[in-house]
């Protein structure tokens, strides 16, 4: 038998196994990069790429800089200037501590550091390749520091191969700055890819503003904020329609964090919570233990109750500001496609039953004419057509009188089920029309990688671009036409495009990206469908009776919600004992 010899790991191998514990890819390289150049106190940090941070990583800023003499100590592992002692390391105040971050990435890449403070008479620079310090000399530098990181993992191909796309990477690296920008919004962040100005957000009065620009200013957010002794709490929530993912954000003390007692305290509020949420809790750093992942990603509390509470409570009062509890959701359970597709109003009192009381299994509007429970012309009732509008009635239901009973309508749920449907059948043809935009309107930067990345999908729903690059274009990106779909009147463009490309993002199979964006458009329709208590004249309501009897499912809206009511001819006898 073999006997194994213990020996002690050579420093190359070893600073390489503790560089992959931190850093896992550009985002990761990125994401420290933009920690140190908020712990400097930068107002201004650009994020220049190439490749989306394949090829190279630059990461600026405008903070306090490091002194000539300690670069090379810089690049040491667990040297740092964040902490001290061990009892530094129980109220940690900064966002690095743990003095890895610059060691590890020079150790898989070829990394250069310039930088000067404010008080030197120059600056200087560094430059490292595979962990080896191959120059150090002094040079006029701007104020700050400038941090270059080229072909990352070039020393370790295995890694390499484990990276994504370009555009996948340059996402994720757009995403940490979005992240850090919320949670700094007087710090300026852009990011550069390709020589093209991706992103500019932040430098702004607060973390609110920085959120409308990545969410959007549609009216759809609520906030709320919270203290409770030496804890405070501010939170958002978009539910946007259509939404059925929970994504949360949660920062601590500025930090960006996977915290399970944050999504625990969200998904035990009992209500559809279906959206997107940031969380910002600020708490005392000694009751905050960040010491437990090496990329600093997780935290534990040192008492989790009163966060839970806090945070649950907070929960609660945006779910109720913006409707959100009208059915139970776990925050991990997928929804289903469409739970109310099939769904018929049940009989109320026995006595009452719904408008359409036998709906064929298959055929369409023609075939359903046949069935018998319809006359050639489409009437519902009776063979011979006699339905009567009457008005309406408390707080605006449509009455109608028919040979065979009295019905009453939901205006806004047979608009919304109407409304549904076409957009469903706009899509069902799979040649969706475009309509040219006659003033281009600007594609937020916060989602402008996106539609380059997706360009060619949108291009086939219909929507149109003029993106820098573009046959010598060099103007800002701009959404040129858009689907010409009916229903989404009141959509504007970039809603529209928002709600398209979360539905990418939320179906990767190809053959179902057209039905998960149709159905987000979709759902947004009651938008656009007249609201309950607007007059209606007789002939309007007529028309809407005669587009919901020919709808697909009539029965409800696409939210579940009745739309007819009928009271039976020979019911309303017996209750009046004719």
């Amino acid at each position: 038998m073999n006997e194994s010899l213990i020996m002690r790991l050579d420093e190359s191998v070893a600073s390489r196994i503790a560089a992959g514990e931190v850093i896992e890819r550009p985002v990761s390289a990125a994401k420290e990069l933009i920690e140190n150049s908020v712990d400097s106190g930068a107002s201004d940090i650009r994020i220049i790429l190439e490749q989306g941070g394949k090829a190279s990583i630059v990461v600026e800023d405008d903070g306090c800089g490091i002194r000539f003499a300690e670069m090379p100590l810089a690049l040491e592992r667990y040297a740092t200037s964040k902490i001290r002692d061990i009892d530094d390391l129980d109220r940690v105040r900064t966002l690095g501590y743990r003095g890895e971050a610059l060691s590890s990435m020079a150790a898989v890449s070829r990394l250069e550091i310039r930088s000067m403070t404010r008080e030197a008479a120059a600056g200087g620079m560094i430059r490292c390749e595979g962990g080896v310090i191959t120059a150090h000399s002094e040079l006029q530098a701007a104020f700050g520091t400038r941090i270059q990181i080229d072909d990352l993992f070039y020393n370790l191909p295995a890694r390499r191969k484990f990276m994504k796309a370009p555009t996948t990477e340059l996402k994720r690296i757009i995403q940490v700055a979005q992240d850090y920008a919320v949670a700094n919004p007087r710090v300026r962040f852009r990011v550069t890819n390709d020589g093209k100005a991706i992103l500019d957000i932040g430098g702004a009065a607060s973390s609110g503003d920085v959120i409308a620009s990545v969410w959007g200013d549609e009216g759809r957010t609520s906030f709320v904020a919270v203290t409770r002794g030496a804890y405070s709490l501010s939170m958002w929530y978009n539910g946007m329609p259509g939404a059925r993912r929970v994504n949360v954000t949660s920062f601590v003390n500025g930090r960006r964090v996977q915290d399970a007692t944050i999504r625990s305290a969200i998904s035990s509020t009992g209500g559809s919570i279906y959206g997107d949420w940031i969380v910002m809790l600020t708490a005392p750093p000694e009751d905050v233990d960040v010491n437990i992942h090496p990329a600093k990603a997780e935290i534990r509390f040192r008492k989790s109750g009163p966060i839970f509470e806090m945070t649950n409570g907070a929960a609660k009062e945006l779910l109720m500001k913006s409707g959100g509890f009208s059915r139970d959701v776990s925050i991990d359970a997928p929804a289903p496609f469409d739970p109310w597709e099939n769904y018929v109003p049940p009989a109320i009192n026995n006595d009452r039953k719904t408008i359409f009381p036998s709906r064929p299994e298959s055929g369409g509007v023609t075939e359903r004419s046949q069935s018998g429970n319809l006359s050639p012309s489409g009437a519902l009732f009776s063979d011979e057509p006699r339905r009567r509008y009457l008005g309406q009635a408390q707080g605006g239901y449509l009455v109608f009188d028919d040979a065979k009973g009295l019905c009453l309508l939901d205006p806004h749920a047979a608009h919304e089920r109407i409304l549904y449907e076409e957009i469903e059948e706009a899509f069902g043809d799979k040649s969706i029309p475009s309509q040219r935009l006659v003033i281009a309107q600007p594609v937020p930067g916060a989602i402008a990688a996106s539609v380059a990345e997706q360009r060619e999908v949108l291009l086939q729903m219909g929507f149109a671009f003029h993106l820098p690059g573009d046959d010598g274009y060099d103007g800002e990106a701009v959404i040129s036409a858009l689907p010409a779909v009916r229903g989404l009147g009141r959509l504007t463009p970039v809603e529209m495009l928002r709600s398209a490309l979360r539905g990418i993002d939320e179906e990767s199979d190809p053959s179902k990206r057209d039905r998960e964006v149709w159905w987000r458009w979709a759902r947004t329709a009651c938008r656009d469908a007249v609201k309950l208590g607007e007059v209606m004249g007789e002939r309007e309501a007529m028309e809407l009776f005669e587009k919901l009897e020919r709808c697909r499912s009539p029965y409800s809206c696409p939210h579940g919600r009745p739309t007819t009511i009928f009271f039976g001819g020979e019911q309303l006898k017996n209750w009046f004992e004719r």
